[in-house]
């Protein structure tokens, strides 16, 4: 059994030897353009809610959802702090 056991050893410790070390990345200094095709080849190409023509208005809004006949959704988004006495 101590023989198997030095055997072993021996070939995993020779094996750690033999690998190569893991290659080294290049670091290249990364320019605007570089960077913005990066972030632009991340992005989901097609995303339904980017098609969307956001109002601002809500009565423009409530109109062309009558005329096209489609539910109407309202964000409302208040930036006020929690103890703001006005809300």
């Amino acid at each position: 059994m101590r023989k198997l056991t030095v055997v072993v050893c021996s070939v995993l410790f020779a094996n750690i030897g033999w690998a190569e070390p893991p290659p080294v990345a290049e670091t290249k200094p990364a320019t605007a353009e570089a960077l913005k095709a990066e972030i632009e080849a991340l992005k989901a190409a097609k995303v339904a809610w980017r098609g969307i023509a956001w109002k601002s208005c809500l009565l423009e809004g409530l109109k062309e959802s009558r005329a096209k006949n489609k539910p109407a959704l309202l964000w409302i988004f208040i930036d006020r702090p929690i103890d703001d006495a006005r809300c």
